[in-house]
């Protein structure tokens, strides 16, 4: 009786520990997106809240709350200074990362990315611009925008990555234009653009496969311009193949059809630098400084889980379009490296595009 008591003990203690391992089990993870309800993040967000609570031991409920405002910066800064939260573990973020900010050390993001949040995981993406067709009479080649009067941009804040990366993409090419921004999130400027409010923007590529390609691009209204080229690993500038076959040229493609050169110089770099950032983690996924390590490491195991699981694949897929390519924390640490040794050259040009 007594081993029998023993060994009953032995295994009831064992049985206790996954148990207590289980941070989520029975709790609520909120997981705080920095755009408006609609739009491409918010979309991606929400299939990965139906899928992640199956990896994720306890089985939690997760729930979206949009955060927008500040070019994506509000609820960066709400979680990363514990505005509405604290570092418990039950509040995430799952935020488009803004090259911008960190870059020029923007005073209106109060918090340092690669310091004050615990980075899980991250996705990679690219970006693409499209045009109004209308924008220039007959227009059928990404190149004849050169002959654009006057453009207007649909943005988001004149601070925010989407904005100064499209500022500075028309300023290399030396083009007129007008800045229309504040809109909350990517169906809003869509909408704009089918009124002729604005006549060019961008957009990543769940959104741009799922609601410009349907409503924009096969309706005849606008067209691809060009997509955001990165460093390829000799150091060049290098697009997307497949997006170049797909009809949507790299901005060095299009710049040298126009004017028979490659882009070159400081305010080029300054761009570069940004699209290599931004395409390489355009998603973040974090807990605050001081959240419990046991919740970040069964988070970001949890994330990097959902690449293997059929389910959620499927159904991204189904929504986006997309395949999404996930980093796992490790990845993410050439990209902060990158935000730490910006040039003074480069941040000075970054600053005067902002400041205007």
């Amino acid at each position: 009786m007594l081993k029998s008591s023993l060994l009953a003990g032995v295994i009831g203690f064992c049985a206790a520990l996954p148990a207590h391992a289980q941070f989520y089990q029975g709790k609520t993870l909120s997981l705080m997106v920095n755009y408006g309800v609609g739009g491409n993040i918010d979309t991606e967000a929400r299939v990965i809240a139906r899928h992640l609570p199956r990896h994720i031991k306890g089985n939690p409920s997760v729930i979206i709350q949009n955060v927008p405002g500040a070019g994506g910066f509000h609820a960066m800064n709400m979680l990363g200074l514990n505005v509405t939260s604290k570092p418990d573990g039950l509040t995430a973020g799952f935020f488009t990362i803004g090259a911008i900010g960190p870059l020029i050390e923007d005073p209106a993001l109060k918090v340092k990315i690669y310091d004050d949040f615990i980075p899980l995981a991250g996705v990679s993406g690219w970006t693409a611009s499209y045009v109004r067709k209308d924008m220039v009479e007959g227009m059928s080649k990404p190149e004849q925008i050169v002959k654009a009067k006057r453009i207007f941009i649909g943005g988001y804040s004149r601070a925010s990555s989407h904005d100064t990366r499209m500022r500075l993409a028309l300023e290399i090419m030396e083009l007129p234009y007008d800045v229309v921004t504040g809109f909350p999130a990517a169906g809003d400027i869509n909408k704009a653009f089918l009124q002729n409010e604005v006549n060019m923007t961008s957009s990543s590529m769940p959104a741009y496969q799922t609601q410009v390609v349907p409503n924009i691009i096969k309706t005849g209204i606008g067209m691809p311009l060009w997509h955001y080229p990165v460093y390829g690993v000799d150091g060049k500038p290098a697009g997307d193949p497949g997006l170049t076959k797909a009809g949507i040229p790299s901005f060095v493609d299009v710049y040298r059809a126009a004017y028979g050169k490659d882009p070159a110089g400081p305010k080029f770099d300054a761009f570069m630098l940004m699209n290599d950032i931004g395409t390489k983690l355009l998603r973040g996924f974090f807990l605050p400084k001081g959240a419990p390590q046991n919740a970040a490491d069964e988070l970001s195991k949890a994330f990097l889980a959902l690449k293997d699981d059929p389910a959620f694949l499927e159904e991204y897929e189904r929504i986006t379009k997309e395949v999404p390519e996930m980093i796992d924390p490790q990845g993410l640490r050439p990209v902060f490296e990158k935000m730490k040794a910006v040039t003074p050259e480069v941040r000075k040009i970054l600053k005067d595009s902002v400041s205007g």
